[in-house]
């Protein structure tokens, strides 16, 4: 006992800063057990012990979930990766068709196809042949061909464009091609990171900022305006290249300008391509103003909030004369509120949802006249 005290009376430093870091590291540790419990939710799915999850919030659907916060690059990277692999399947390269003679014993560079020096590249849009590409060759398709991932040959046997976006649409006779579903344009966030993919295999990581529309607040039912906006522009080997999300979902397709074509627009002329095996845009005939491009100035005009008002353009014609609008009784001031329960608002456009549908197809539209709601059927012509 006598000894025990004496040890305790030489060494009673030592042992006090032992007890305070004992202490020391249980009071970190609750802490931080307080912390992953109480603020996890709140700070946007950190968590000290878990992981960091992107799934929710702007990065919905994106499998984007980080399992250390040390790890980001090195996880988004791995993403990238997957999805540019996973794409690029759905990509062909066009190029000029070529002969060459007897095959020959020695070798000769001109008896090939050069992967990395293509006319144009194209996209898979169905798994029986059909490609877009920014390329313009409606009239010349019999001097091209197609090739894919496989280094397979197609030889192109038709030909579109559509007149709208000004993209062409070329056939190969093929079977269970690789296709990419098309993303919906509700789900195309500014900030949204992309992945513009093009076919030699270079591919450039950007976001998109915006949809970039004209200075105009007068539209047409039958054709589109705006292009997505990138973070970077896209250097000239972009030229036709295709843009993806992280969940490689098509987003859009840049032309031959170099602007970013919304790969939704595309949804109606493929339907068409499967109908008429051409492109035909279907037409409803009224001139609009979006009304979420408007605020009131007082409370006058509060009847006017949402939809799409019909309003008369420079000649002052608001409803096409003969036009399906005009036989399905639309009328100047009539606002449009809903395509086949389809609301229209900042996200869904009049001309975006009238262009998602066919030629011929008969749609419910919900407008409000003289402060009442009212259902008219309208039956889509064609262009």
């Amino acid at each position: 006992m006598k000894h025990l005290k004496e040890f305790f009376k030489k060494h009673n430093l030592s042992i006090m800063v032992i007890i305070a870091l004992v202490f020391g590291l249980a009071g970190g540790l609750a802490g931080g057990i307080l912390t992953g419990v109480y603020l996890a939710d709140s700070l946007s799915g950190f968590s000290p012990f878990g992981s960091i999850d992107f799934s929710r919030g702007e990065y919905a659907g994106q499998g984007f979930i980080i399992s250390n916060a040390k790890n980001v690059i090195v996880q988004q990277d791995a993403k990238v990766d997957e999805t540019i692999n996973a794409v690029s399947g759905s990509l062909v390269g066009i190029y000029k068709s070529q002969k060459t003679g007897k095959s020959s014993k020695t070798f000769s560079p001109v008896n090939f196809y050069k992967i990395g020096e293509p006319n144009g590249q194209g996209f898979i849009l169905t798994s029986d042949g059909w490609i877009v590409t920014s390329l313009a060759l409606a009239r010349t398709y019999n001097d091209y061909v197609a090739i894919d991932r496989d280094k397979k040959i197609y030889k192109i046997d038709k030909a579109a464009v559509d007149s709208l976006t000004g993209l062409n649409f070329i056939h190969v006779q093929a079977r269970d091609l690789p296709v990419r579903k098309f993303a919906e344009s509700q789900s195309v966030k500014i900030g949204q990171i992309a992945l513009a993919v093009n076919w030699p295999g270079l591919s450039r990581v950007t976001s998109i900022i915006g949809l970039n529309q004209p200075e105009v607040l007068l539209k047409s039912s039958d054709n589109f305006s705006g292009k997505l906006i990138l973070n970077d522009k896209l250097s000239a080997e972009f030229k036709g290249a295709v843009i993806f999300n992280l969940s490689g979902e098509a987003v859009g397709l840049a032309d031959d300008k170099g602007e970013i074509q919304p790969i939704s627009r595309l949804s109606g002329a493929i339907k068409s391509l499967f109908k008429n095996q051409a492109v035909v845009r279907p037409v409803l005939g009224v001139n609009y103003i979006n009304l979420d491009h408007l605020v009131p100035i007082d409370g006058q005009n509060q009847a006017w909030q949402k939809g799409a008002v019909l309003y008369g353009d420079q000649k002052g014609q608001a409803i096409v004369k003969n036009s399906p609008a005009n036989k399905a009784g639309l009328l100047e001031g009539d606002v449009v509120l809903s395509v086949d329960d389809i609301n229209l608002d900042k996200n869904n456009d009049l001309a975006d949802v009238i262009q998602a549908h066919s030629a011929g197809e008969i749609i419910d539209l919900t407008i409000v006249r003289d402060g009442a709601e009212k259902e008219i059927k309208a039956t889509l012509g064609a262009k």
